[in-house]
């Protein structure tokens, strides 16, 4: 949650948003739509993922309460860059992309909190380009799989295995690799004992057995 004085991203849409309650399963919005609202999740939990070419679904994230989300189509007018379903029972605040950019240029703190968020999602999406144009195979397929782990433990605490639905495939393809430098670093892996893999399945074992591993690669 981006924050600024006493100013939140989330608080500010739920304050001032329009209430929506979600069922199982229910979409607020797909990859490639043209919608313009942010969100706040209120209630509940969201989760945010991408459809890779195999038709997979990769989880980016998950919204928890007070968390605010869909920011940039308000902001650039483009395409969704990614999809939002809700993962149980939720209550969202939703704000269209026109007063949202108008309290944007009238609430000084507000964008500064904005600014602040983006910047964030802009560091990390730097830190992974470079991870895919510098590092090996083996450490780029690591890494990805720490970073989805990562994901998964914010909301599954205390899970001694963290089961990601990706395929050996998918992941060659999120990582730019071949599937054979991808199956590779995999077998590595399985031989340290920190993962298992299966049919379109990756489980982690131990996460920071993992990436002690990549660190030392």
């Amino acid at each position: 949650m981006s924050t600024t004085g006493s100013v939140t991203v989330g608080g500010f849409i739920a304050a001032r948003g329009h209430e929506l309650r979600l069922d199982v399963g229910q979409p607020l919005f797909f990859e490639g739509d043209r919608s313009d609202n942010v969100f706040v999740c209120v209630d509940g939990r969201i989760r945010v993922f991408v459809t890779l070419p195999s038709g997979r679904e990769l989880v980016m994230g998950r919204k928890d309460p007070g968390e605010a989300f869909g920011e940039l189509s308000a902001i650039d007018a483009r395409p969704r860059a990614a999809s939002a379903v809700a993962l149980e029972a939720s209550v969202v605040a939703q704000m269209s992309g026109e007063r949202f950019l108008d309290e944007l240029q009238h609430e000084p703190d507000l964008a500064i909190a904005v600014l602040r968020s983006l910047t964030g999602q802009l560091r990390l999406a730097n830190a992974r380009l470079r991870a895919r144009s510098g590092d090996s195979a083996l450490v780029r397929t690591g890494h990805m799989l720490v970073e989805l782990s990562a994901l998964k433990l914010r909301h599954d605490r205390g899970a001694d295995r963290i089961e990601l639905p990706i395929s050996q495939a998918d992941i060659a393809e999120w990582i730019g690799a071949t599937r054979e430098s991808t199956a590779r670093a995999l077998a590595r892996f399985r031989e340290a004992g920190v993962v298992e893999t299966g049919r379109g399945r990756v489980i982690v074992h131990d996460v920071s057995g993992l990436a002690d591993f990549i660190g030392s690669a």
